[in-house]
């Protein structure tokens, strides 16, 4: 006679396994034998720094004066593994390949280094038909905004150093522009049911940010969250910023969004601040990088009744203690307040893993021109450690999948 609830407690013991991320069948399963030789290769290329960097300089100048062959070349590499395409309409395909997979996509249109008013207008209205799109399709549940898409660069820097700060009462008109862009833009999320994305940017440009982040927050994050801040650990402040953010929002009563992430700017940030003479904002080492993270990371998913969590990471030992925490305090592995992403062309292990063990997880679908993505696609060559810092980890996993699909046959 079967013991019915031995078979019941095997299921669920089952169903509560964390995910394998070594297991590279479940991580590449959508990739044909011709996708996987060249994702290999691409990645053989990038794995020396040297050569990235060098290539990465050598493709911005090519593609900046319309040398013959360079769009083509970057649109045939790097590009095609890092962007989903030159439009919405050119990325519906990787989406919606993704989403079968069981991974949704957070929009990130990829303009960057604008400055006149036209620009920022543009970018407005394509962030607009971001969530225009999202309200759409299941495919796709967030857009990322980039303040720096939105307003001059001297803006946000002269209002860095300014405690709070209403936007009406601003001296500078732009600024009370800005925030009226902002506005129309993140109204327009709460109106569809789509989350919004503040992206982190300079530490020279952060504080203004995180203002702005504040207010929107304030103004939209009742009763549910449509408005994320990014907190990257690689500062050495920004644990402190976290935890002053969920005590601002639990006086305020509004629930906190935040999206964990190491940072993107390190070779910037310290470069600027031995040239100034100043302290470095950036962690004395990358140990103290994956303490905070790691810490900030505990905070959150133990607040998720009031703090809305997007585990951005790429680092499989924290993504791994965020599935062991969300076991630890009992959260439902779909529960909206915690979820993982991914940028889109890194880390498929974790991605495709996590979303078979049932878990929320994104992939960040960066899409625009060639010309207009260049500056994203030279930041993740040389100055994300993800990118440059990991690719052997994917180097090797692409190699065991040839190996398996080799042997299996």
């Amino acid at each position: 006679m079967v013991d019915v609830s031995q078979t019941s407690s095997t299921a669920a013991d089952e169903a509560r396994r964390l995910p394998d991320f070594s297991n590279v069948e479940e991580t590449f399963r959508h990739l044909s034998d011709g996708e996987l030789r060249q994702t290999r290769w691409l990645f053989s290329l990038m794995g020396s720094q040297w050569l990235t960097e060098r290539l990465s300089g050598l493709s911005a100048w090519a593609v900046r004066w319309r040398i013959p062959g360079a769009i083509w070349g970057v649109k045939r590499t790097i590009y095609r593994q890092f962007v989903g395409g030159t439009s919405l309409e050119d990325a519906l395909s990787r989406i919606e390949r993704l989403h079968r997979r069981g991974v949704t996509s957070i929009l990130d249109f990829g303009s960057e280094a604008k400055s006149s008013e036209e620009d920022f207008e543009r970018f407005k209205d394509e962030v607009l038909r971001a969530i225009d799109f999202c309200a759409g399709t299941t495919a796709a549940n967030s857009v990322v905004v980039k303040i720096t898409g939105l307003a001059p660069d001297e803006v946000l820097e002269k209002y860095n150093s300014w405690g709070e700060f209403d936007a009406d009462d601003a001296e500078d008109p732009r600024m009370e522009e800005l925030y009226g862009r902002l506005d129309a833009i993140v109204s327009r999320a709460a109106e569809k049911g789509v989350q919004l994305y503040v992206d982190a940017e300079e530490s020279w440009f952060q504080n203004t940010i995180d203002r702005l982040a504040d207010v929107l927050m304030e103004r939209y994050n009742r009763g549910k969250v449509v408005v994320l801040n990014t907190f990257q650990l690689y500062r050495h402040d920004r644990l402190a910023f976290l935890r002053a953010s969920d005590e601002r929002a639990r006086s305020k009563g509004y629930l906190l969004g935040a999206k964990l992430v190491r940072g993107a700017y390190m070779v910037k940030e310290s470069d600027r601040a031995m040239a100034r003479g100043e302290p470095s904002p950036i962690q004395p080492d990358i140990e103290s990088t994956h303490r905070d993270f790691d810490a900030a990371l505990r905070y959150c998913v133990e607040r998720h009744e009031r703090i809305c969590t997007t585990i951005g990471s790429h680092n499989e030992a924290s993504t791994r203690l965020g599935c062991e925490l969300i076991e630890e305090f009992g959260i439902p592995r779909d529960h909206p307040h915690v979820g993982f992403a991914q940028l889109l062309g890194m880390s498929d292990n974790l991605t495709f893993n996590l979303a078979a063990g049932g878990y929320n997880v994104a992939k960040y679908m960066v899409y625009g021109p060639v010309t207009d993505v260049l500056p994203y696609l030279v930041r993740r060559a040389q100055e994300n450690t993800s990118v440059t810092g990991e690719m052997g980890r994917e180097l090797r996993l692409l190699e065991s999948e040839r190996d398996r699909r080799k042997a299996a046959r």
